[in-house]
């Protein structure tokens, strides 16, 4: 069975970045959206990665893309989810470092803890009570804790999942949800896609009784006690673009991590001409594609648009 990230239902479930397109020699799906001028469309990968087989023919699906008239295509690759560098580097594209991620190895050793994440999650299981749920039993109340974290941290766009989405991963048999409760209500809660003995994290979200009880903590814990059937579980990266121990999310993650991995920005130019005439005046960022990215004045951390 194919990655869930790949299929056409899940794609379907994020209309609000673009339409699904099969492309069959990768072995899924990415989404086409228009451009700016709205006059062409570009595509880009599911949120929050694309998931290439071994055996992706990568040459096969820029074509496929190309004769579609799309300009340009964007993808986030995991270290563990991906062909080869060498397959990858002998396709027509640029693949460079993007996020590293928070990954814990089971192979490496068993989970371990620093004084800072003992002290929080003694703190958390005193005030919470932690349980692997359904995320179709409770899919109000975690819709109702993701919506208090787009409103705390002024999230939409990419991030602002219609329904649908969420209602889908729902669906997902390969979904693992993991939440903590005070006095019957759900604080915090912590949703993983599960494959082949990976998991990814997909959403995390606290209310405010969560956050000042450190439920997260106790979550995460969780996880880690009871994804046995997973190798690696991969909590993703931290808000920012790089390693920075003053940033606070990446501090939780680590500490719930015992190494460190690379993700990878995947892109290519389909229509040259194109590309061109739309990234005219665009600032020379690093944004890929350049006509999505910051316009001169602006900045941003962003590298997927």
């Amino acid at each position: 069975m194919s990655h869930p990230y790949a299929g056409e239902a899940y794609a379907r479930s994020l209309a609000h970045i673009g339409a699904p397109f099969a492309v069959p020699e990768w072995g899924g799906h990415v989404l086409a959206r228009a451009t700016p001028c709205g006059t062409r469309e570009d595509a880009v990968g599911p949120y929050p990665l694309t998931v290439l087989g071994c055996d992706a023919d990568i040459a096969a699906g820029l074509t496929r893309l190309k004769a579609a008239d799309l300009v340009s295509v964007v993808l986030v690759l995991d270290d563990r989810l991906r062909p080869a560098m060498t397959v990858l580097e002998s396709a027509p594209v640029t693949v460079r470092q993007f996020k590293p991620h928070y990954v814990h190895d089971r192979s490496l050793g068993p989970v371990s803890y620093g004084k800072h994440h003992r002290y929080e999650l003694r703190r958390a299981l005193a005030r919470t009570e932690v349980s692997e749920i359904s995320l179709a039993d409770h899919l109000p109340d975690w819709e109702r804790l993701y919506g208090a974290l787009m409103a705390r941290h002024g999230l939409g766009g990419l991030h602002g999942f219609p329904p649908v989405h969420h209602e889908t991963l729902a669906g997902l048999a390969s979904l693992r949800t993991f939440g903590a409760f005070i006095d019957g209500r759900l604080v915090s809660a912590h949703l993983f896609v599960t494959h082949d003995g990976h998991a990814m994290s997909h959403l995390a979200a606290s209310a405010a009784e969560g956050y000042q009880s450190g439920a997260a903590y106790a979550v995460n814990d969780l996880a880690l006690t009871e994804l046995t059937d997973c190798a690696v579980i991969n909590f993703g990266g931290g808000a920012g673009m790089g390693d920075d121990p003053a940033d606070g999310l990446v501090r939780f993650k680590k500490g719930f991590s015992n190494s460190v991995e690379p993700s990878y920005l995947f892109t290519a130019i389909l229509d040259g001409d194109a590309y061109t005439a739309l990234s005219a005046g665009s600032a020379d960022s690093g944004f890929f594609p350049a006509y999505r990215g910051p316009r001169p004045q602006e900045r941003s951390d962003e590298h997927q648009g």
